[in-house]
């Protein structure tokens, strides 16, 4: 089954294209398609095939925060390029592509002066994937300097929406459980002295060294509980270095999962299980995922899983 049945300008798909070297956590089986769009005339077209042969979609990006199934994914999986890694900075506003690495964007601003994304550099996702989750870190979140955000639907449709009107908390929004994929977004960020901005990257990326791994794997693999914090937890619960196959519970932080060299999604899942149960069995707290567990639904009712 052809998926595009003419040539679209900027679009690039292929067929079962493996999936794990495209995550941070190196696991997961082919994608029936893999789809590379440069424009969002190109993103039209891709969605557009996809919703007209009922095929479930998965947004790559830097492909953090996902598990993806051993057995793959049969649908459409793809990345943003070109113009959607392209961003502009305007005094206080910075407009950028959904395929935009967030680091990048932290470095570009921090060069312009400009405050707000400090506590989110290192955070190996793209812009649209942060936009998604409410990305945050050290007491920052993304939607706290968002002033829009730009989606495409499934039938093509695109539309640009302030980011005040999308439900959003913490690690989670609305678009969560939408057809509809980031495009893009603008952000108002604060000017400040660049010493002060380099100082507090400096210190961002202390933390991130000593706090993870080397290894392979997704960052935080649960949500802190109200109150707490889910590494606590764990670690209070004896789990770091648990292994199941080759995939290990980090011996430097109890949250993260760390893939030692050919671990499977389901070594991972068994993990998983078992630090929800030690955890509900020793404090009665039951830890939500963080990650996000890629995997075929049905395309038009809720079509994206996951996005990096």
């Amino acid at each position: 089954m052809t998926l595009v049945s003419h040539e679209v300008p900027g679009l690039l798909v292929r067929e079962g294209v493996p999936l794990a070297e495209r995550t941070t956590l190196r696991i997961g089986g082919p994608a029936l398609y893999f789809a590379e769009a440069a424009t969002l005339e190109a993103l039209r077209a891709l969605l557009q095939a996809a919703w007209e042969k009922n095929l479930p979609v998965f947004p790559v990006g830097n492909g953090s925060n996902v598990l993806v199934a051993d057995e793959g994914f049969p649908g459409v999986a793809f990345l943003l390029t070109r113009e959607f890694r392209d961003f502009s900075i305007d005094a206080r506003s910075v407009k950028a592509g959904g395929g935009c690495s967030l680091m990048s964007l932290a470095v570009a601003t921090k060069a312009a002066g400009l405050s707000g994304l400090e506590n989110l550099s290192g955070i190996p996702s793209s812009f649209g994937g942060a936009i998604r989750i409410n990305a945050g870190s050290y007491g920052s979140e993304l939607f706290e300097m968002l002033v829009d955000v730009t989606l495409v639907d499934r039938r093509g449709g695109a539309r640009t929406v302030p980011a005040a009107e999308i439900p959003h908390g913490y690690r989670w929004t609305a678009l969560v459980d939408s057809d509809e994929i980031v495009a893009g977004g603008t952000m108002e960020l604060l000017a400040k002295p660049r010493a002060e901005i380099e100082a507090r990257f400096v210190e961002v990326t202390q933390k991130r060294k000593k706090a993870l791994p080397k290894q392979p794997n997704a960052g935080s693999i649960f949500k802190n509980p109200e109150g707490d914090f889910a590494g606590r937890l764990l670690e209070a619960c004896g789990l770091k270095g648990r292994r199941i196959g080759n995939a290990e519970i980090s011996t430097m932080h109890a949250n993260v999962i760390v893939n030692l060299g050919g671990a499977s999604a389901h070594d991972v899942k068994s993990l998983m299980a078992e630090m929800v149960s030690a955890v509900k069995e020793r404090f009665g707290v039951i830890l939500v995922p963080e990650i996000e567990l890629v995997k075929a639904i049905p395309p038009r009712a809720t079509s994206v899983e996951s996005a990096g």
